[in-house]
């Protein structure tokens, strides 16, 4: 499987362009949320560079216990990261719902955990085998 960028996002020296927030189950039914400046074109190069920069350490990010969504937002905003105003609930199939308050359409993507570790395995399985 080939990308389609020419650099890869955690390889590029530019300004982070997105915003990417783990979200977790921290137990007793709380939620935590981990937020971290990424770089890329869209939010499927924003989960690239966070999984493969220095943040990511190379995928550990997608094997955090409890981890439950990984959200990316376009731009970058001080107070959004301080406080991301994100709201999960259960839904009725088991996954989650994933509420983004203030959100425009295409301004933020959520990525399930199996969504993100797909992600993470055809680049490495892209970018590893050359090596």
């Amino acid at each position: 499987m080939t990308f389609t960028w020419k650099t890869p996002p955690w390889q590029r020296n530019e300004d982070s362009t997105h915003m990417a927030v783990l979200v977790a189950d921290a137990g007793d039914g709380q939620i935590s949320f981990n937020t971290q400046s990424v770089r890329g074109d869209d939010a499927t190069e924003g989960l690239a560079d966070l999984l493969m920069g220095p943040g990511g350490a190379e995928g550990a990010a997608v094997l955090l216990p409890g981890l439950l969504a990984v959200v990316v937002r376009r731009g970058i905003d001080v107070m959004w990261m301080a406080q991301p105003p994100i709201q999960v609930s259960p839904a009725g199939d088991g996954g989650l719902n994933i509420a983004v308050a203030g959100a425009e359409e295409g301004e933020v993507t959520a990525f399930s955990v199996e969504e993100a570790k797909a992600l993470l395995d055809r680049i490495k399985a892209e970018y590893e085998a050359g090596q």
